[in-house]
């Protein structure tokens, strides 16, 4: 659209341009119709002046000079009305000639006001780009960003798949627990009933003490042998 705008801001600008070559034209022209009309002011001057003498001449004439006359004033008058025809001819082309003059100044300021736009239809151009541009980079962007959205969106729906057989797994396994707290419920590990206490071991007699006596060696060294004393009910001697 801004392209659009800048082809039709260029074609107004030549359109402006031409019109200002046509506007001067036009005013050349007016000025050689001014020039014209002036011609034929002085042209109707010349015939009532002739017309006038054509009259004097007929009025010394006499009787024969009568018609004559009649046709001189007649001329005279047609030179009269032409003069002012033209002069208001003359009075018109003036007053055309000013509004073309203006209109010459309106159109060139016109074409320079549309030049400028032109120009900054231009720098609107460029910056248009820029942000047509940045808009693509943003656009890119985005399109990332949505893919890495998406990608989350699937690892949150398999963290939600995850959680929910956690879920799944954890009712489960309390279920199990309680159940397996109700099988070990039916075991009793507490004593619920009195034992006899043990019988007695009977008791021990004492054992012989064995005695160490000295026996006499061929060595002349004294060696100790243990001599056993017997028990006083059972026991013999070794």
């Amino acid at each position: 659209m801004v392209n659009t705008a800048k082809s039709d801001a260029e074609r107004s600008s030549e359109v402006v341009r031409q019109a200002v070559e046509a506007m001067t034209g036009i005013e050349k022209s007016s000025g050689q119709i001014g020039q014209i009309i002036g011609v034929i002011d002085e042209i109707a001057f010349q015939t009532n002046l002739l017309a006038l003498n054509a009259g004097v001449e007929a009025a010394r004439a006499g009787d024969a000079g009568k018609g004559f006359a009649v046709v001189a004033s007649e001329v005279r008058a047609l030179a009269q009305r032409s003069a002012d025809a033209a002069k208001e001819i003359k009075t018109l082309i003036s007053a055309s000639t000013d509004q073309v003059g203006q209109g010459v100044t309106l159109v060139g300021e016109t074409g320079e006001a549309l030049t400028r736009i032109a120009a900054q239809v231009a720098d609107i151009t460029t910056v248009v780009s820029e942000i047509a541009a940045s808009a693509q980079e943003q656009a890119t962007g985005l399109h990332q960003v949505n893919t890495a959205v998406n990608q989350m969106d699937q690892v949150t729906q398999q963290n939600a798949a995850m959680v929910e057989q956690s879920t799944a797994a954890s009712h489960s396994l309390a279920q199990e627990a309680e159940e397996l707290s109700r099988l070990i419920g039916r075991f009793q590990v507490g004593e619920t009933a009195h034992q006899a206490p043990p019988a007695r071991a009977p008791a021990r007699t004492s054992a012989p003490v064995a005695q160490m006596r000295t026996v006499s060696t061929g060595s002349g060294a004294a060696a100790r042998k243990p001599e056993p004393q017997a028990d006083a009910d059972s026991w013999e001697e070794f």
